[in-house]
């Protein structure tokens, strides 16, 4: 939880408050998301033997790394029964790692499998396994900043960057897929050639006056979704492109145009969705992507919402066995005492209803709020027994 919106629920008035449905969606929020990184963990085990996984959620131990070494890639399961309670960093979701857990990075041995090599040596390690992010090289959130700035990770390096600090303008996340940063962005000698794919509210201005090359047009977030995808279709008419073509040795057409005569794109980047299966795949470009360190750039599966699809199938597949558990253990009960339970359940959500309906428009709920609610709750139930009332179905 940020640390706007912790402080946001209090019991002083003349602290900044929110009303009770703006604090409890915002809630809902942060917890959908969370459960969407941790539920696509690989159950129990350490995901070592399991090799460079495509993606996973890693966290870094500060509590089990020496000084002078760098704190290396913990899987969820190892952070759990290897690292409670110990100084960690959250490092969301990270590609082509293997659980360090109890190698030489480490002065604990990992409980979940005690048998590792030495070092991983196609891990990379950055800034974030220290719990520094963004070319400011700051914590997040920044105990130093009364400010909480949005933080958005880039598809390429994993870095995560201010959105002050991205060299372009704020962008609304609505309008764009994925982001590359800056750094990443004037890396990648291809990006230029598929510039009709980048999302903006202006130009982009690095295009110079009297330049020979003619720009692509750039799809616009203010236009209409049936226009971007019009534009999307007809790419290869424009005539850049088509100026360019090439054919490569399988016989295949490529899309890549001569990139390097292009000048490179300012800033970073915000990408439209789908943009990735507009790549071109040919051998040609393939063996580029490889030799620039992005073979992942054209694999639908690596990306975030990917991950978090595989999660929301397995969160739906057990909340399927839990109805079907639930029914069947009603089943099995005393039909008086189902039958009593199935009443209490549905009074609960009735109570519950009532309450959260009262708290209308800016009106805040305070902690004694709650404590009353819960409080009549019991009194009611107490008198209920206490008075032999029976139960409702007997009535």
């Amino acid at each position: 939880m940020s640390e706007s919106e912790g402080n946001s629920f209090n019991e002083n008035e003349d602290d900044h408050v929110v009303g009770l449905v703006e604090y409890i969606n915002g809630q809902n929020a942060e917890i959908e998301q969370a459960n969407l990184i941790l539920e696509a963990s690989e159950g129990d085990s350490c995901t070592y033997s399991m090799g460079y996984m495509k993606r996973q959620a890693l966290y870094a131990c500060l509590t089990c790394t020496e000084k002078d070494k760098e704190p290396g890639a913990i899987c969820l399961p190892c952070m759990y029964q290897c690292h409670d309670n110990h100084d960690l960093v959250e490092l969301w979701t990270k590609r082509n790692y293997r659980c360090d857990c109890g190698n030489d990075k480490f002065t604990s041995q990992c409980q979940l499998e005690p048998v590792k090599l030495e070092t991983n040596d196609l891990n990379i390690y950055n800034q974030n396994f220290k719990g520094l992010y963004c070319i400011c090289q700051r914590p997040y959130p920044d105990p130093d900043s009364e400010n909480t700035d949005e933080m958005i990770q880039c598809i390429v390096c994993e870095d995560w960057f201010h959105s002050k600090h991205l060299g372009t303008k704020d962008m609304n996340p609505d309008d764009y897929s994925e982001m590359i940063c800056s750094d990443c962005t004037s890396k990648l000698s291809f990006l230029p050639a598929y510039k009709h794919l980048i999302v903006t509210d202006d130009p982009i201005e690095n295009i110079e006056k009297g330049d020979e090359t003619e720009d692509v047009d750039i799809v616009d977030t203010k236009k209409d979704i049936k226009e971007d995808k019009d534009k999307l279709k007809n790419v290869e008419s424009n005539k850049m492109i088509s100026n360019n073509v090439a054919s490569t040795s399988k016989g295949q057409t490529c899309k890549l145009i001569n990139a390097k005569d292009l000048k490179k794109i300012t800033g970073s980047s915000f990408w439209v969705e789908g943009w990735r299966q507009e790549l071109c795949t040919c051998s040609a470009c393939n063996k580029l992507y490889e030799a620039e360190g992005v073979a992942f750039i054209t694999d639908q599966q690596d990306t975030l919402q990917a991950y978090e699809n595989k999660s929301r199938e397995r969160m739906t597949a057990k909340e399927k066995q839990s109805e079907e558990g639930l029914s069947k253990a009603l089943s099995s009960m005393d039909r008086v005492a189902a039958v009593e339970l199935a009443h209490q359940y549905n009074q609960f959500k009735e109570d519950l209803g009532e309450w959260l309906g009262s708290f209308k428009g800016d009106k805040v709920v305070k902690v004694e709020d709650v404590q009353e609610f819960f409080s009549g709750m019991q009194a009611r139930k107490r008198a209920r027994t206490d008075d032999g009332i029976p139960p409702s179905f007997c009535r």
